[in-house]
């Protein structure tokens, strides 16, 4: 991924450089642009960071109400709390957990992690993880992409997009499973790459399937 690339540019331009320390930013304060090397970041209720926020070996929280552009890390988790507003979200070795009625403006994407987008919340562009599931919780997503770890779609939520489960490049095709909930709309299409377990909700509003048999359930 672009993460480390952007991780190592950010550290020669960022406002705020710690190296081998955590960087907190209490509630209600405005910064610049913070970049660590092996260090978490915290930032507190309501504070605003003017730029983006990354780390190498750390995780990141974003606490409610606060605001940053690009948020990204190698190794840690990232959290953003509710009401929370972000440019986009990134982490190679870390969940990821968008709390309730907060706003993404790009992406949130994990390569070895789970990843939680809570109620209300709008992120414009594709939630993807490689290794982790993804789990939407009544939320409004751009598009969806998975590889090995499976989604699930919470009563409410939206995809304005595609859902795509992606073919694993290894050897590894046991089925991966797919829950679709009641009164989840997908603007589609369904794409299936790789076995799979679908079972959809008979309210769901879906587009066209494609590489899958649904299996649908009533409560």
């Amino acid at each position: 991924m672009k993460y480390v690339t952007a991780l190592l540019a950010a550290l020669t331009l960022a406002s705020c450089i710690s190296i081998n320390s955590d960087v907190v930013v209490p509630d209600g304060e405005t910064v610049n642009s913070i970049s660590s090397v092996n260090g978490s970041v915290d930032v507190g209720v309501g504070s605003t960071v003017n730029g983006d926020i990354s780390t190498v070996n750390g995780s990141i929280s974003m606490d409610e109400r606060s605001q940053a552009d690009d948020v990204e890390t190698v190794n840690g988790k990232i959290e953003l709390g509710p009401g929370a507003v972000a440019g986009s979200l990134g982490t190679v070795n870390g969940s990821i957990e968008v709390g309730e009625n907060a706003s993404v403006s790009g992406s949130v994407e994990s390569v070895n992690g789970r990843v939680t987008v809570g109620a209300g919340s709008i992120v414009a562009g594709e939630v993807g993880a490689v290794n982790g599931q993804l789990l939407i919780r009544g939320a409004e997503v751009g598009s969806l992409v998975n590889v090995n770890g499976g989604m699930v779609l919470e009563s409410g939520t939206v995809v304005n997009g595609e859902l795509r489960v992606r073919k694993p490049r290894g050897s590894d095709d046991d089925p991966v499973t797919v829950e679709i909930h009641a009164n989840v709309r997908v603007a589609g299409p369904l794409v299936f790459e790789r076995e799979v377990t679908l079972r959809v909700h008979e309210s769901a509003e879906l587009g066209e399937i494609r590489g899958a048999e649904p299996e649908y359930f009533s409560d």
